[in-house]
């Protein structure tokens, strides 16, 4: 608390000043308020704020901070919770009379406030507030939505009622969450909670102040039938369908004396009492314990180390396109963090079970290192393979392709480990060559194993130059056709083939261009028998 007054917000999004319509990450925002050690593996709630210009979302979110403050203070010191004084002033989110804006982009209130939830779990807890002054629909819609996919709870703040305007903002994240409840069923609902708040509400007779009245006058508008846009009409009754809970709170007016802002300097014993009464009321059932949700994404809460990922690919859907992005840019966006996820997973279980095998002091022999790379390497397939099949499958397939990369450059890596162990003399000829499975086995024995794995590989469609320069070896291909077709089930072999295979046969595009190998899959042209030796012995030499 005592450091509070030195926190300031800062950018995280900026609208670009060369075409307004673009945004850039503001990537050293996002490390000084959520890249600290400490809270890397904290889980995150995030708080946004958004609405018209001018309206109050600075005036309202400083209530927010007052509270998680005041919040935290308590949890800390075990104290009772007590806030929203006479003398409090409130202070934060700074707010501007006149009409010049006073923001420009998305900010984040300048660090997380870490709040206990009533599960005794520490949430770090993030405000953020958008911009909205002199930009086009186009521009508010991008920036809302972005806001909402970063979310955990998305506030939209209206002044006096709900209005067909106030909806058409939610037209794209709305539109986004029905494509993700069409195509990614397995999460559920995309988003999490939403809140209108309305300001200065002036039929309290009809509808009655705070969350109770709200619910109702919410409900009385999914039945009206008064907005005259069709687009309208379907947003509110499909913002039920992506969001997991909707709110709606009335609020009175705050007082004059909050609207002579020339005047006004925050404290709240200038505010209109009921005004306060309601506002104490709100902020404690929006931020309590008992209610603090954090992030989720793809089905998975979600850590601040995690959130910055998020943070970068989202920030990057909006900034790679002059328009605002449509649905299927932000689902495969969406994609495109799963597929990662799942990559750095596979890629983390072959290393440990690498490191496992490997972590002896004497050499390996060759047989035994490349058994082990087929067995971690299928468990890492495995673990791709489980990655929820959403948006387009290029999205998938690049993954894949720079998952293979990075284990066959983990490969390389444990072979310059396993060679660097090597003893000189005849006792490490022995141990490197000994127990090779082609040990006793003719040349006529190891061609014919090694045409045969060569068969099933090119059948599967496995075979393709480029991928890493491997010198290819009729042992090692005879050994992992021995090991995988010895020890593994059907599709656990083709799996091994298709992700495995190929390592072994690619070292020379020459030899793969003068045989023309090509692949069945396509309806190209199948190799016959000689042709596959000679690829093998060309490739041998």
């Amino acid at each position: 608390m005592e450091h509070r007054h030195k926190v300031l917000p800062v950018q995280l999004i900026v609208a670009q000043s060369s075409n307004p319509n673009s945004f850039r990450l503001n990537e050293s925002a996002l490390n000084a308020v959520l890249g600290h050690r400490e809270i890397a593996n904290k889980k995150i709630v995030i708080i946004s704020v958004a609405g018209a210009f001018r309206k109050g979302k600075s005036f309202l979110l400083n209530f927010f901070l007052e509270y998680l403050y005041a919040l935290q203070n308590s949890q800390q010191n075990d104290i009772q919770l007590d806030w929203l004084g006479d003398d409090v002033q409130l202070q934060g989110f700074h707010w501007r009379s006149g009409a010049k804006r006073d923001t420009t982009g998305i900010w984040l209130w300048g660090e997380p406030i870490m709040i206990e939830a009533a599960n005794g779990e520490k949430y770090a807890v993030v405000l953020v507030r958008t911009f909205d002054a002199n930009v086009s629909v186009k521009q508010c819609s991008n920036i809302f939505g972005l806001s909402t996919l970063l979310s955990s709870h998305q506030c939209f703040n209206v002044v006096e009622n709900i209005s067909d305007e106030a909806l058409q903002h939610l037209a794209l994240f709305v539109e986004y969450g029905r494509l993700v409840l069409t195509e990614a069923q397995d999460f559920g609902q995309p988003f999490q909670t939403f809140s209108f708040i309305v300001r200065d509400f002036k039929s309290p007779d009809d509808f009655a102040y705070g969350q109770e009245g709200g619910t109702k006058y919410f409900e009385n508008l999914l039945k009206s039938e008064n907005l005259q846009n069709s687009e309208s009409k379907m947003i509110k009754e499909q913002l039920l369908e992506v969001f997991k809970e909707v709110n709606c709170f009335l609020l009175p007016h705050p007082g004059h004396k909050v609207a002579e802002r020339n005047s006004f300097k925050g404290y709240v014993k200038e505010l209109r009492p009921l005004f306060r009464e309601e506002v104490k009321r709100m902020v404690h059932a929006l931020l309590n314990p008992h209610v603090l949700q954090p992030k989720i994404v793809n089905g998975k809460e979600v850590t601040c180390k995690k959130m910055m990922e998020y943070i970068r690919e989202f920030a990057r859907v909006f900034d790679s396109t002059h328009e605002c992005p449509n649905p299927r840019d932000i689902l495969n966006a969406n994609a495109q963090i799963l597929c990662m996820e799942s990559a750095i997973e596979a890629k983390t279980a072959y290393c440990r079970g690498m490191d496992r095998i490997t972590s002896g002091p004497r050499m390996m022999s060759e047989k035994k290192l490349l058994e082990a790379h087929i067995k971690h390497g299928i468990t890492a397939l495995n673990i791709y393979d489980k990655c929820p099949k959403i948006a387009d499958g290029e999205v998938r397939s690049a993954n894949l392709a720079r998952l293979q990369e990075d284990i066959n450059a983990e490969l390389e890596r444990y072979k310059r480990m396993n060679e660097d162990k090597r003893v000189t003399g005849c006792a490490s000829a022995l141990l490197a060559c000994g127990d090779s499975v082609l040990f006793g086995v003719g040349l006529g024995g190891a061609a014919s194993g090694a045409v045969a794995a060569s068969v099933v590989t090119l059948q599967l469609g496995l075979v393709s130059a480029g991928i890493v320069a491997i010198p290819i070896s009729l042992t090692a291909l005879f050994g992992i056709w021995c090991y995988v077709t010895r020890n593994m089930k059907t599709n656990e072999t083709k799996q091994a083939f298709f992700f495995f295979g190929k390592i072994y046969i690619v070292d020379c595009l020459e030899c793969v261009k003068i045989v023309g190998f090509t692949s069945t899959r396509k309806g190209k042209r199948l190799f016959n028998v000689f042709d596959f030796w000679t690829f093998f012995c060309k490739c041998k030499n």
